[in-house]
């Protein structure tokens, strides 16, 4: 009797430490030799996906209804991504008057220009837009563009529970 083969078991990628990480990094290479804090890199993560809602180039992730929410549970995943690309050499992180600060590693540059997909390729272009229109931003007026976009997405998400009852 021959045997069966089990169905292969495929890591997770989407929504995962591995995902945010490797945007970190394309991020982190798109500011080198800049380093950023936690709270930017939490902030340019969902904004790199949404660069539409902040007046850039077309969105790469659909308008969803819990973008309000989704910010804020970033956070937690950027931190491991980082921890995790951290281990790869990809991302060097180094404590600083005013905290820790990440900035790309030794080998971030080659490996993100290896990554040739048309995804990746196009999150390079937003990471740079991103890099150049938002990043010169003060930290109040950045967080006063993450304010006055949640505000504007809470209703989007309200409105679509109505819906959906």
């Amino acid at each position: 009797m021959g045997q069966i083969d089990a169905p292969r078991h495929r890591p997770r990628i989407f929504n995962t430490p591995f995902e945010t990480g490797l945007r970190s990094v394309v991020i982190l290479t798109a500011c080198y030799p800049d380093m950023l804090g936690l709270n930017r890199l939490v902030v340019f993560d969902h904004l790199v996906v949404h660069t539409e809602d902040v007046g850039g180039p077309s969105s790469m992730h659909p308008k969803d209804r819990s973008r309000a929410a989704e910010i804020l549970v970033r956070r937690r995943l950027v931190d491991v991504g980082l921890g995790l690309m951290q281990t790869r050499g990809l991302v060097a992180r180094a404590m600083t008057p005013a905290g820790f600060r990440y900035k790309a590693g030794d080998d971030a540059g080659s490996f993100v220009d290896m990554l040739s997909s048309e995804y990746m390729s196009a999150l390079k272009d937003r990471a740079e837009w991103l890099i150049e229109n938002v990043h010169p931003m003060s930290e109040d007026e950045l967080s006063r563009l993450v304010q006055s976009r949640m505000d504007e997405w809470e209703p989007e998400f309200q409105t679509g529970q109505a819906q959906a009852q």
